[in-house]
C-alpha cells in the first residue's frame, strides 16, 4: 500500500548532466515497493530522460518553468508540504538546498541535500561573492546532513565554508558510483561507419557539458598541435556528445583552429554505454570536478582515459591506469594523445575494468545513502 511507503521530496534546481545521472544510478537501487518520490524541478529536456530512466518508480513531477526564481521555487516545496506529509527532502546543488531549508524548518521534514558541485575561490570575490559565503556559512546548521560525492568536496566545503568545521559532524563523504552492469555489458557501435570516418582515425571522446570547467578548449588546443604534423599513422577526430550553454563558443573556436573537419558535434544521448565502447580514448581535461562519473563509466567500460589531476577527479583516477596530466595544459595533453595513438593501452585499461566495476559498483554507495535517509528519518521521529 502507497501509505506504508517512505515519501520522498526530490528538489532539483539544475536536473542535467551529472545530477540527472546520479538520480538515476541512485534511485534505481531502491526498492519502489518501498519508496514513494515526488520531484521538484524546472522542466527542461532532460527531465522527460530522467523520468524515463526513473520508470520502475511511480514517480509523481510537480514542473517549474525553465528559470523559475528562488522565490517560485520556495512556494512550490512549501505548497507540496503542506498538502502531503513527506518524510524526507532530498535536495540536489546548493540553490535547491537553499531554497529547501525554510520549508523543511516549517513543516518540520528532514533535510538531506547533496552537492553536487566545489567551489572555488572565485565565486567568493567581491561584496556579493562575501555576501553568497555568509548565506551558506548561516545555512549549513540548519541543514541535517550535507553529504558531498566525494572526499574532495568535503574537504572543498571544509576549507571555504566555515561553519563547515563547526559543524563537521553534518557533512559525511560518500563517493559516487554507476551502473557497472550496463558498461560492462553493452556492445560498441560501429560509429566509423555510420560518421563515414576511415578505418585509421583515432576517435576521442568528450562527453562532457560545454561549461568551461570542463577544459573543452585545453583539448582543442592539444588537437591542434597533433593534427597538422606530417608523420601521425592515425587521424585523430574528436566526438563530442555533450550540451551547455558554450556551445556556441566551443563550435566557433574549432573553426578558428581550422578544425571543423575532424570535430563533431553530435546529439546527446542518454545510453552512452554503446558510444562510450567505440572510442579509442575518452579525455577529462577538466579544470574541477565534484566526482568524475564519467571516469568511472570509461574505466569501467574498458576504454583508455586521460584525465587531469583536478580535484574531485584525481580521488576517481588514483590508483588507475588511467593518464593524470596537469589541468590547463595543452601541451602535455598532446603529448599523451600521441603516444596512446602510437601505443594503445586499452588492454590494460579492459583488464582493470574489473577492479573498476568492483570499485564504482552504485549498489554499494546507493545502500550507503538509503541508510543516511533512514537515519535522518528514525532521528525526526524519535
Amino acid at each position: 500500500m502507497i501509505e506504508n511507503k517512505i515519501k520522498i521530496l526530490l528538489v532539483v534546481r539544475w536536473p542535467v548532466g551529472g545530477i540527472r545521472t546520479y538520480l538515476r544510478y541512485v534511485y534505481n537501487c531502491f526498492d519502489p515497493s518501498k519508496y514513494t518520490i515526488t520531484l521538484i524541478a524546472p522542466d527542461l529536456p532532460e527531465v522527460s530522460v530522467l523520468l524515463n530512466d526513473l520508470s520502475r518508480h511511480d514517480i509523481i513531477f510537480l514542473p517549474l518553468d525553465e528559470n523559475p526564481s528562488n522565490y517560485v521555487f520556495i512556494k512550490l516545496i512549501l505548497n507540496t508540504l503542506g498538502k502531503s506529509d513527506f518524510d524526507i527532502i532530498h535536495s540536489h546543488g546548493l540553490t535547491a538546498g537553499l531554497c529547501s531549508i525554510i520549508p523543511s524548518l516549517l513543516h518540520h521534514v528532514p533535510h538531506l541535500l547533496t552537492i553536487h558541485d566545489v567551489f572555488t575561490s572565485k565565486q567568493f570575490q567581491g561584496i556579493k561573492g562575501y555576501a553568497k559565503k555568509a548565506l551558506i556559512s548561516i545555512a549549513i546548521p540548519l541543514i541535517d546532513k550535507i553529504h558531498t560525492v566525494s572526499n574532495d568536496a568535503k574537504q572543498n566545503l571544509l576549507h571555504h565554508v566555515f561553519t563547515s568545521k563547526i559543524f563537521k559532524n553534518k557533512i559525511v563523504a560518500i563517493i559516487n558510483g554507476i551502473e557497472i552492469s550496463r558498461f560492462m555489458k553493452e556492445e560498441a557501435i560501429d560509429i566509423r561507419s555510420e560518421l563515414q570516418l576511415a578505418e585509421n582515425s583515432f576517435l576521442i571522446g568528450f562527453f562532457g557539458r560545454f561549461m568551461s570547467q570542463k577544459g573543452f578548449v585545453y583539448l582543442i588546443e592539444a588537437l591542434s598541435l597533433i593534427y597538422y604534423k606530417n608523420n601521425l599513422n592515425r587521424k585523430p577526430v574528436v566526438l563530442t556528445f555533450g550540451e551547455g550553454a558554450f556551445i556556441r563558443e566551443e563550435k566557433s573556436f574549432v573553426k578558428e583552429k581550422g578544425l571543423r573537419d575532424v570535430v563533431f558535434f553530435l546529439p546527446f544521448t542518454p545510453n552512452i554505454a554503446p558510444v562510450l565502447k567505440s572510442v579509442d580514448l575518452v579525455v577529462m581535461p577538466s579544470l574541477w570536478e565534484a566526482c568524475g562519473l564519467l571516469a568511472m563509466e570509461a574505466m569501467v567500460a574498458g576504454v583508455p582515459l586521460i584525465g587531469t589531476n583536478c580535484i574531485g577527479l584525481r580521488e576517481v583516477l588514483e590508483g588507475s591506469p588511467c593518464e593524470m596530466i596537469p589541468i590547463k595544459d595543452s601541451k602535455t595533453l598532446a603529448t599523451e594523445i600521441e603516444r596512446e595513438m602510437s601505443c594503445p593501452t586499452k588492454p590494460a585499461a579492459k583488464h582493470y575494468s574489473i577492479e573498476a566495476a568492483r570499485r564504482f559498483d552504485v549498489s554499494i554507495h546507493s545502500k550507503k545513502i538509503e541508510s543516511l535517509i533512514l537515519s535522518l528519518i528514525d532521528v525526526r521521529r524519535v
